[in-house]
């Protein structure tokens, strides 16, 4: 004679096995509805400001990153032009009046210094490349060159100031939902209506963005204690 299980252990033997099928439902749904990777901040990444950025100084922006290590993180907003003809900025550099360029505001720290972007098929002088065929550099040589070269079929763009993130405090602002990232752009650099770039990236961004703030967190708060308006 076969003993019969009790009913009780009947049902909780049931559950078990309806717990496992969902659970393997569930995870072949995840893994097969899972989207693009996330991207990673990098040098020749962008980050665009998240709408809900509170920080004045960099509400609304998209930042290219220069350079983004375990010590920190630099990088130039490219989307904030100036009323200020480049000539006038610096009327010492022949050539600049004659090929009209904007100065754009590159970020709250250190607004005295300049800061070249330039598009070139090989890198110009000792200018760092950043992505693509976009490099970076603060000489004056290299700008007197650029602006005298009138035949040249190299673009570039001056910056005054830079965006600077000390040693893990870029990663705290990304966790808590402040920025997102996408890859680089050229045309995006250089776009003749910058004002339109964060609008058309934010939307962009929203698809593949991945909310990483945590219940505890504050996603407002992205301030960096930079205390500089904006223009």
């Amino acid at each position: 004679m076969v003993a019969r299980e009790p009913p009780e252990a009947s049902r909780v033997r049931t559950r078990i096995q309806i717990g496992v099928l969902l659970l393997c439902l569930l995870a072949g749904g995840l893994g097969a509805s899972s989207g693009p990777p996330r991207e990673e901040p990098a040098r020749g990444k962008f980050l665009i400001a998240g709408p809900e950025m509170r920080d004045p100084n960099f509400s609304e922006t998209v930042v290219l990153l220069l350079e983004y290590d375990e010590t920190g993180a630099l990088g130039l907003i490219i989307n904030w032009p100036t009323e200020m003809p480049a000539d006038h900025v610096l009327p010492d550099v022949e050539g600049l009046a004659e090929s009209p360029h904007q100065v754009f505001i590159g970020g709250p720290v250190q607004r005295g210094q300049i800061t070249l972007l330039v598009q070139a098929d090989e890198a110009p002088g000792d200018a760092r490349h950043v992505f693509a065929d976009i490099y970076f550099s603060g000489s004056g040589d290299l700008l007197r060159r650029l602006a005298s070269e009138t035949d040249s079929d190299k673009q570039f763009r001056l910056y005054l100031g830079f965006a600077g993130w000390g040693a893990g405090q870029l990663d705290a602002e990304l966790a808590r939902g402040g920025w997102r990232v996408l890859p680089g752009e050229a045309p995006i650099v250089f776009d003749p209506s910058p004002e339109s770039v964060w609008s058309e990236l934010v939307e962009r961004s929203t698809v593949h963005w991945t909310d990483l703030r945590t219940p505890d967190s504050d996603p407002e708060d992205t301030t960096t204690g930079l205390d500089v308006p904006s223009p």
